[in-house]
């Protein structure tokens, strides 16, 4: 990999041009001012590259979904790595998100519960396990001898089915010997197919088909199975019968004790099920997601998961308790509408005994009951509230029944809030997950004690359990929601300790390891105080970014770009170094780190430090420093000083406390973690709460202080957390929260006007006398409404250019320059102290400048002072506040409170006047030192005004400079929530428990000798993170720490190691993948090699990769699921390429392909001219007068309306926009045509566009009244903005509102000059193929006559591609370009986009790269431009620049689909990157593999891995690392056979793949068969199709014949579509035969009608023609080898006569697993179940129903052979031919499957996880059956004449191994041996040289082929001169002798 990215030219937001190179591999610190220009060049810059170029590498319907980052303003970066941002913002909002799943500890934690949790029953307590045979005779043990030994009948239970009678069903038992019933009873409803639910959801399912036959049983029997005292029966008789009993009864069976009169004394029933005899619940069997809140199967079905739900909080109801019922406790009946509810409660109250004039809290628990819930002998019905007390929730129920009316929703919106789920009590989860626990009873008791001290944490008592308060604490182990509300250090010391009984096994072990590394992670990083379960929305920036930290360090990606922002936010310094250690692990991972960051602890341990500089702002933008930590000490930069100690945050003088401050007293607060704390707050100081992270100081002031204030105000709010007192709340004015929430992000919000400075000179300025004298009030300078700002730009200043899929374009705005206003307004201008300015003038002043302009006007001087305390007097007052930084937002924010303080007249602090408390959460994010000593500045002014601060800070600058220190501590979590200390610094730093006190010291000894500039090693060292050993090895002196690592990072070994994987038939195998090397995964089809490339290493470095992202895109990207692996390591994001066989639809082209032509559809829509299709001229606006003029020259007479269009063909609901419409007084809308009324608005389709137009006037067109149709046009022009339309004649409206109008439309914007016709704005959809505002209307953008081809149609679908068999003419109106003739005239350098498109890639190449643009064109079509060329430079590469752009999809060969699906991937140009490629060789000529295998080498000198899986000679060779998978297919596979060299492999004695690498077939096989010049031959004549230029060839009758050629010579045109597609026709028109599908034409006449070619002669001897093609088999896994090669219709018939199943009365649909009554009712016959994951991706499970068996257990019943139908299933082909060899209709297809190599295949393996390969030979199989081969004679029905059959195969060997194409060839060598004529279409050389005849088609490709180059023997093939195929036969014949 390459060792650097280099940026060059970076100019976006104030960076000035830089050039910069980091070396990969290290930690990179940027720092600088705020503002400087840190994040936009960490963030803006490199950041949205890398995760840009990532993304694009997912299909454009993913990206639409993916937040795509901006493209940078910067010249070029290389070498860019995929990246990731750790900031502070949490991208998920939803309450299921917690901390537990953010850090995917949830997802370990539900498969450790899956697997080694012990259930415990809801209604005894005991746990619950499976019966075995063992078992219960050990109990039967027991409870015989404590009853005496009686006399015990063991029975199963039968059930009667109804079709039988009770005595046929005792006639069958008695033939199996079983004479005696026991005892009968009817059966339960549920029981009857004994999978319970299961049986009663299916039944539920059916929806009318066969529902009923759920219960089907009459009675159950209870048969007895044998009787016997068990002191006298030997063990082996009881054992024989509890297993035949268990077996017969289908898993139950019941022991009854007789006593001596033989009546039943007791019935012991066992089940091998999850089943509690004692209380007879069955449980089923535990899966992962039945314990996960995020799936629908572990999910609560009361709150869906989020664990609680809306409903009425009495604390809003009682909002304060002091009152009395007289005093008016209950809120909602103080108000007119209610207060008859209050009368009522004072006559009913005293008759109940409850006093009116007691405080609410001081009424006992059975009066508040008759309050709330009313009088306990409540009778109901309708009238019972008029003499009854009904009580405050009958109340609130009754207004749910009036929440349709909109007031008493709002009511009920007051009084609602959210409320612990009442099913699942807050736990989330269904009620029966938490009766599974973990663990044992120490283990739960260590963390968990039953009698804990604090009584914070108790066992959770799961609902719906049966059990005691002290049968729960005296339950071994823990639930899964016991662990979540347990803090997480306590989590990972119960799993540091727990152990499990018995053998583990590895996987249990693997998520145990997981788990803890997780827990440690999250504690190292110092989150230990974190509960799993709190929600991640209501953590503060910090922990997030830490939490994230500890994800990407879970995720152990490597080559990966980290960026992050700050990630000291909210630590301790204490704790600083657990943040560094994370950092250098991913560092050392091999990951590169950039980190913005202030804090000189994360400075001091990083590789390099960047510092940005030399001001913030304009001012920055400039490296002014780049080298190591130790050189920015002496360095002569800002942060230098600082660091150096020249400069320092001054800590002004202290303000004493003393004794008679007067203070604000909070006590006994008990929130979460505080523990009964009292703090006193001195009023008017600085006072800073500080401790560790996690000590409870945002619980101290968020949760408690602030609420308590507020309530104290009365103002709404949270309900403070637990408190005593709240004493001297009476001093204060006001409390203010200054919080890190962000501000106003449009960018119109400015400093100015945040602040509100700008209200006081826009008032100014409306003073001014041009102002007055034109009578401009204030409005008229407001740029963000009114008359004075500029209609072009709306005030903003700039046009704002959209790019769809590029980042979007801010372009000056060209009418008022950049300057917001109409030149008129800027006229105006303001004289001052001999100055004078206009407004734009004042917003483009710094806020010094404006300070010193507007010197003495006290109003602005008040608002805009603040800005310059806080350190921004830089700022320019019209900047907008998006391009801020996010420390000068802070600070702005600050500023915003500071001006508010000022005008509320508060700062003059006159004695009478009460100060305010503001209260700040880490107010320094973001600030450098020398923005923090302005912090303090500003600070000290609100203090010099009055008022109080309360600061929750780390930062040690802020601690030291505080009046009053409130130390919180002394650890995290559990250990926290003590005041540590309080008092001056001074105080704390002699306090020895205190750990600020200790950093205090540390800071103060390091900081203060001022001369600590370039020697003294003692600062240095006070500076430097705590010595943490990082290498076990130490350095030796004078080795900084850091090189040395570097050393022993580049000498490890780069490798992708994948640990014990187990996916599919994998043997848990171990590999090791060479990073930035070619390595190709070879073996046999169906070894496994797909999945080890594509679902372990793909789909994991993708899933990794995509975490990094909202949830939102994961929900739609569909990352795929866990793959079953131990571990994998090293693994850098990936990105796969595929291979797909099918080619695209009728609407792709190659432009749209490669995404070319979606960038020049944005470029003509941006800078495309519209000309008039009629008269050619370009279109220009037109005023409202001609628009008059033209309606009277063409509508005279004529009664109009006039439309505005509002929304034009976007989707949506648009209820608003009705109400909007009613409320301007208009009654109807149009929408798509029809006139709809405002109110009721109908819900329209949300999913269809919709165009709405809004109906303005209607005027009868006449020179009289001209002047109402001028104010009717304008009106419309205004509201249409500049766009209308007219309708004529209005008159059949009074008719009808339905009636069919004729519509024009108009525009002043774009309308043609010679004919006056208007055209809509231009929209990227007028360019596409796919939408109806760009198609051709005649074709629909096919650009071909397709016969039933409409507008409902996509192109992809198969009936209009490979089974279209009409003629597709060029479309005869728009001439096969595709699109409707106003997109055609829209010119761009005098080109339609069809004429762009219609030229070659080389072409198109030679014209963008000669391109030159400037000015505004230059600037939008810049990045569009960019994309366009890097595309057409790969399309090159891969070998395809003889492609037209405009070439159909569908007329593509399968290689040129690969290569350019290849191109496009590659185009991304990233490095570090693992290329995962399926195949690239498929479809390519071997001279095409050797031009696409030099592309790949360039991406691997990239710094990129390729894993190649291939069975290619050529690509086999040319990889730098081999790993070989086998040795068989199937389950005989998934072992890694050899890995190395080719050399390594033929070695290996187990290498199928060395053994053909070492020694190639020898051709031929089995001798050429001679063509003769007597020999039968079909001829081609005349063949012109596609690219074909008059071919004739011969096809020799009885022979092999292979059609070859290079990629795009037309080869799949001369075999296929001229001589498949003819001959299918005419051997069926000669069999009379009906049309074997649908759309084919019917049989004409004798002579059959040939397409493409003149005439095809000496076809008459076939008899049939059969093709196999690539296309996939079936999708679903109901699909399967039995099902597809069709011999599982002969099985179902065995199994039907068999004894058991006549029995029952079942026929061969019984043993159906597609439909019927005899599959899973679970599964639905599938063997697995999807479960749906919101959120996640789905997740197949095996079927709990019948464990992958598909079928029901009575369906299992019936045997043959000691096998039932799930068995036969799960065989393998090699086992089914012999069991089967009885049957020669089943055995056949069987061998042959053997034959083609596919023995190992089970008959139900589910399709969609069949190979290419597997998947190819077995469609080859079916075809082979169909004519039923024995021993080279073919019988039909008719006769046994040989039928002369022709196949057609196209590539059979598409994922073939070199084993697997010598059987091919064999198989195929059968069927011309057998008297058939065979035809493959083929690349593979082996093929090549067993032809009898070749046809090789070329020279070249596309148009450069089409011809016939030679045919005939191999041998004269290679004789031919042109010959590419000759050529390389020659050499590999050559090189195989």
């Amino acid at each position: 990999m390459s060792s650097e990215i280099r940026i060059v030219g970076a100019r976006q937001n104030n960076l000035k041009n830089l050039d910069l190179t980091i070396a990969t591999g290290e930690l990179v610190v940027v720092t600088g001012v705020s503002g400087s220009g840190k994040s936009s060049l960490a963030f803006d810059t490199l950041y949205a590259e890398g995760q840009r170029r990532y993304v694009e590498t997912f299909s454009p319907y993913a990206r639409q979904f993916l937040d795509r980052m901006d493209k940078p303003q910067v010249d070029r970066i290389e070498g860019i790595l995929p990246a990731i941002a750790i900031d502070q913002t949490n991208p998920v909002r939803s309450s299921r998100s917690t901390v537990g799943t953010m850090t995917e500890i949830n997802d370990h934690l539900k498969l450790l519960y899956a697997r080694g949790a012990v259930l415990h029953c809801r209604g005894c307590g005991r746990p619950v396990r499976r019966d075995t045979p063992d078992t219960i005779r050990a109990s039967l043990a027991e409870r015989a001898q404590s009853a005496n030994d009686p006399r015990l009948v063991v029975t199963f239970p039968l059930g009667v089915p109804a079709n039988y009678t009770e005595d046929e069903v005792r006639g069958f038992l008695d033939q199996q010997g079983y004479t005696r019933v026991h005892a009968e009873e009817a059966p339960r409803a549920e029981a009857a197919s004994h999978g319970g639910k299961a049986a009663k959801k299916s039944a539920g399912k059916g929806k009318g088909k066969t529902a009923a036959p759920a219960v089907d049983m009459q009675r159950i029997l209870h048969v007895v199975q044998d009787r016997f005292r068990y002191a006298g029966a030997e063990r082996e008789r009881v054992m024989e019968a509890l297993d035949t009993a268990l077996r017969m009864g289908a898993g139950h069976l019941s022991v009854y004790a007789l006593d001596d009169e033989g009546n039943n004394a007791a019935v012991w029933k066992y089940s091998d099920r999850l089943h509690c005899a004692d209380c007879d619940i069955e449980y089923s069997d535990p899966l992962p997601s039945s314990f996960s809140f995020n799936s629908p199967l572990g999910a609560c079905d009361a709150c869906r998961g989020f664990g609680r739900v809306i409903g009425i909080d009495l604390g809003l109801v009682i909002p304060d308790e002091n009152k009395t019922l007289l005093e008016g406790a209950i809120k909602p009946w103080q108000t007119p509408s209610f207060k008859e509810c209050q009368a009522e409660l004072e006559k009913y109250a005293p008759k109940a005994g409850i006093p009116l004039s007691v405080p609410w809290k001081a009424l006992n628990a059975e009066q508040r009951a008759w309050i709330l819930a009313g009088t306990p002998d409540w009778k109901g019905g309708n009238q019972a509230w008029k003499t009854q007390w009904y009580g405050v929730n009958r109340f609130f129920d009754w207004l749910e029944t009036k929440a349709y009316k909109m007031h008493v929703r709002v009511l009920l919106s007051k009084y609602r809030s959210y409320t612990p789920c009442p099913v699942c009590k807050g736990a989330r989860l269904k009620p029966d997950a938490l009766l599974w626990r973990l663990g044992s009873q120490a283990d739960a008791d260590a963390v968990l004690p039953p009698n804990e001290e604090t009584g914070r944490y108790r066992r959770f008592m799961p609902a719906g359990a049966q059990w005691t308060r002290e049968q729960l604490d005296a339950t071994p182990g823990l639930s899964v929601h016991d662990m979540m509300l347990l803090p997480i250090e306590r989590v990972k010391r119960f799993f540091d300790d727990l152990r499990f009984e018995g053998a583990l096994d590895a996987a249990s072990d693997l998520l145990l390891t997981e788990v803890r590394a997780r827990l440690k992670f999250l504690c190292d990083v110092g989150l230990g105080y974190l509960t799993l379960d709190r929600q991640s929305r209501t953590l503060s920036g910090g922990e997030v970014q830490r939490i994230n930290l500890t994800t990407a360090l879970g995720t152990s990606l490597v080559n990966t770009l980290f960026v992050l922002d700050e990630p000291s936010i909210g630590l301790h310094p204490r704790d600083m170094h657990r943040v560094v250690e994370v950092m250098h692990r991913l560092r050392d991972a091999g990951n590169t780190l950039v980190v913005v960051e202030h804090d000189p602890q994360v400075m001091v341990a990083a590789d390099r430090i960047i510092d940005i500089g030399p001001g913030p702002g304009e001012r920055g933008g400039h490296i002014v420093f780049d080298g190591d930590p130790g050189q920015l000490r002496t360095a002569p930069t800002l942060t230098g000083d600082y660091l150096g100690g020249r400069k320092r945050v001054e800590a002004p003088r202290p303000m004493q406390v003393a004794a008679n401050t007067p203070r604000l007293i909070l006590e006994g607060a008990r929130a979460h973690n505080l523990r009964n704390v009292s703090v006193e707050l001195p009023l008017g100081r600085l006072v800073c709460i500080t401790g560790v992270s996690g000590s409870g100081k945002s619980t101290l002031v968020q949760d408690v202080l602030y609420p308590a204030l507020l309530k104290y105000q009365g103002k709404p709010t949270e309900s403070p957390g637990e408190y005593d007192k709240l004493l001297g709340a009476e001093q204060l004015a006001d409390v203010v929260m200054v919080d890190q929430t962000p501000i106003g992000k449009t960018a119109r919000s400015n400093p100015a006007s945040y602040v509100g400075a700008f209200d006081a000179i826009r008032k100014l300025y409306a003073q001014a006398p041009l102002a007055r004298e034109r009578a401009y009030t204030p409005g008229t300078f407001s740029f963000n409404s009114g008359d004075g700002r500029c209609p072009t730009c709306g005030g903003t200043g700039f046009e704002h250019v959209e790019m769809q899929f590029l980042s979007d374009v801010y372009l000056r705005c060209p009418d008022c320059d950049g300057k917001r206003f109409r030149p008129e307004v800027l006229e105006v201008r303001v004289e001052h102290l001999g100055r004078s300015a206009s407004i734009d003038q004042v917003l483009n002043m710094t806020v010094s400048e404006a300070l010193e302009f507007f010197k003495g006007l006290r109003d602005v001087q008040t608002g805009l002072a603040p800005l310059a305390d806080v350190g921004l007097e830089y700022v320019r007052l019209g900047q907008p506040v998006p391009t801020l930084s996010g420390g000068e937002a802070q600070r702005l924010k600050l500023a915003g409170h500071l001006a508010e303080a000022a005008r509320s007249g508060i700062s003059s602090a006159q004695v009478a006047k009460k100060g305010s408390l503001f209260l700040f959460d880490e107010p320094t994010t973001g600030l450098h030192f020398d923005d923090v000593a302005r912090l303090m500045r500003a600070f000290r002014k609100l203090l010099a005004a009055g008022h109080t601060l309360l600061v929750i800070e780390h930062n040690l600058d802020v601690i030291r400079a505080a009046d009053w220190l409130i130390d919180l501590g002394p650890e995290g979590g559990d250990a926290g929530g003590e005041v540590v200390g309080v008092g001056t610094p001074h105080d704390l730093m002699g306090n020895v428990r205190s750990h600020t006190g200790q950093a205090l010291r540390a800071y103060e000894g390091s900081i203060l000798p001022v001369q600590a500039v370039a020697a003294e090693p003692a600062a240095a060292l006070a500076l430097a993170e705590p010595a943490v050993a990082y290498g076990e090895e130490t350095a030796s002196p004078g080795t900084p720490l850091q090189s040395l690592m570097r050393r022993k990072r580049k000498s490890g070994a780069q490798a992708i190691e994948i640990l014990n994987a187990r996916e599919h038939n994998l043997k848990n195998i171990s590999v090791e993948i060479p990073r930035d090397k070619f390595t190709v995964i070879t073996g046999v089809s169906g070894s496994g090699k797909s999945t080890l490339a594509f679902d372990i290493l793909f789909n994991e470095g993708q899933r990794r990769y995509l975490e990094s992202l909202n949830a939102y895109a994961r929900a739609i990207v569909q990352p795929a699921g866990k793959p079953d692996v131990d571990a994998i390591f090293g693994i850098p994001p990936t990105v796969a390429i595929e291979q797909r066989t099918s080619r695209g639809g009728r609407k792709s082209t190659v432009a749209t392909m490669t995404e070319i032509h979606h960038f020049l559809r944005l470029l003509y829509v941006k800078l495309g001219t519209q000309y008039c299709p009629d008269d050619h001229v370009p279109v220009e606006p037109q005023t409202a007068d001609q628009i008059v003029a033209r309606l009277l020259r063409e509508h005279k007479g004529v009664h109009i309306g006039l439309l505005a269009p509002l929304v034009t063909a976007r989707k949506g609901y648009y209820t608003d926009l009705a109400k909007w419409a009613g409320s301007k007084g208009h009654t109807h809308l149009r929408v798509d045509g029809e006139f709809i009324p405002v109110s009721p608005w109908p819900r329209l389709d949300r999913y269809k566009e919709h165009t709405i137009e809004l109906p303005v006037a209607d005027v009868v067109v006449d020179p009289a009244n001209e002047a109402e149709l001028r104010a009717a046009v304008k009106s419309a022009l205004e509201n249409g903005q500049g766009v209308m339309s007219v309708v004529w004649p209005v008159d059949t409206l009074q008719r009808s509102l339905a009636c069919e109008l004729q519509q024009t439309h108009f525009s002043t914007k774009r309308a043609c000059p010679t004919c006056g016709k208007s055209f809509p704005e231009p929209d990227p959809r007028l360019f596409s193929y796919n939408s109806k505002h760009g198609w051709c209307a005649a074709c629909f953008g096919t650009g071909l006559q397709l016969q039933g081809f409409d507008e409902e149609q996509t192109g992809e679908e198969t009936a209009w591609n490979a089974w279209y068999e009409g003629e597709a003419k060029t479309c005869n109106t728009c001439h096969g370009l595709r699109l409707n003739p106003t997109a055609l005239a829209v010119k761009w350098r005098d080109r339609s986009i069809a004429e762009l498109t219609s030229l070659p890639v080389s072409d198109a190449h030679t014209f963008f790269t000669g391109l030159v643009t400037r000015g505004r064109e230059g600037e939008i079509a810049r990045d569009i431009l960019a994309e366009i060329r890097g595309r057409l430079i790969f399309m090159q590469e891969v070998g395809l620049g003889y492609l037209a752009l405009d070439r159909a999809a569908p007329t593509l060969s399968g290689g040129e689909a690969q290569r350019i699906r290849l191109a496009a991937q590659l185009g991304s140009n990233l490095q570090g990157v693992c290329y995962v490629l399926d195949e690239p060789t498929i479809g390519l000529h071997p001279r095409d593999n050797r031009i696409l295998l030099d592309a790949l080498g360039r991406l691997e000198g990239n710094g990129n891995t390729l894993v190649v899986v291939e069975h290619d000679d050529d690509t086999i060779r040319r990889a730098s690392h081999l790993i070989d998978i086998g040795p068989g297919a199937g389950v005989r596979g998934g072992r890694v056979v050899a890995q190395g060299t080719a050399q390594d492999l033929m070695d290996a004695p187990e290498s199928i793949t060395g053994r053909y690498l070492a020694h190639p077939l020898q051709h031929p096989l089995n001798g050429r068969r001679a063509v003769e010049k007597d020999t039968p031959m079909i001829q081609v004549r005349g063949a012109r199709l596609h690219n074909l230029r008059g071919v004739d060839a011969g096809i020799p009758v009885g022979r092999l014949t292979v059609v070859t050629g290079v990629s795009g010579s037309g080869k799949s045109t001369l075999a296929r579509e001229v001589l498949l597609d003819n001959l299918t026709h005419a051997v069926a028109q000669k069999n009379g035969a009906p049309k074997p599908r649908e759309g084919e034409r019917p049989a004409a006449g004798k002579a059959p009608a040939w397409s493409g070619c003149e005439r095809i002669e000496g076809w008459e001897l076939l008899d049939r023609v059969l093709e196999v093609d690539q296309t996939p088999i079936g999708k679903t896994p109901r699909s399967c080898p039995a099902t597809y090669v069709g011999f599982w219709d002969d099985v179902r018939k065995l199994y039907a006569d068999a004894r058991e199943a006549r029995m029952r009365g079942w026929t061969a649909a019984r043993f159906s697993f597609n439909t019927g009554e005899g599959r899973c009712p679970v599964c639905e016959g599938q063997g697995m179940r999807t479960i749906e994951m919101s959120f996640l991706p789905d997740v197949k499970v095996p079927c709990d129903g019948c464990n992958g068996a598909r079928f029901n257990s009575d369906t299992l019943g019936v045997q043959l052979r000691e096998k039932s139908a799930g068995d036969v299933l799960g065989m393998e082909v090699d086992d089914a031919i012999d069991y089967f060899s009885a049957h020669p209709r089943i055995q056949r297809p069987l061998q042959l499957m053997q034959d083609v190599g596919l023995g190992y295949l089970t008959l139900g393996q589910p399709s969609p996880t069949l190979s290419g390969g597997e998947a190819q030979r077995i469609k080859l199989v079916t075809e082979l059956a169909k004519a039923r081969m024995t021993e080279g004679v073919f019988k039909t029905g008719r006769a046994s004449r040989t039928p002369h059959t022709l196949y057609v195969l196209d590539e059979p060997t598409v994922g073939l191994s070199m084993a697997d194409v010598e059987k091919l060839i064999h198989v195929l060598h059968r069927l011309v041996d057998a008297g058939n004529t065979v035809v493959v279409i083929e690349h593979n050389l082996d093929v090549i040289a067993e032809a009898d005849w070749l046809i090789d088609m070329g020279p070249e490709g596309g148009d450069g082929g089409g011809r016939l180059v030679a045919q005939g023997a191999p041998e004269i093939v290679m004789k031919a001169r042109n010959s590419h195929t000759g050529q390389i036969l020659r050499e590999f014949l050559a090189g195989a002798r």
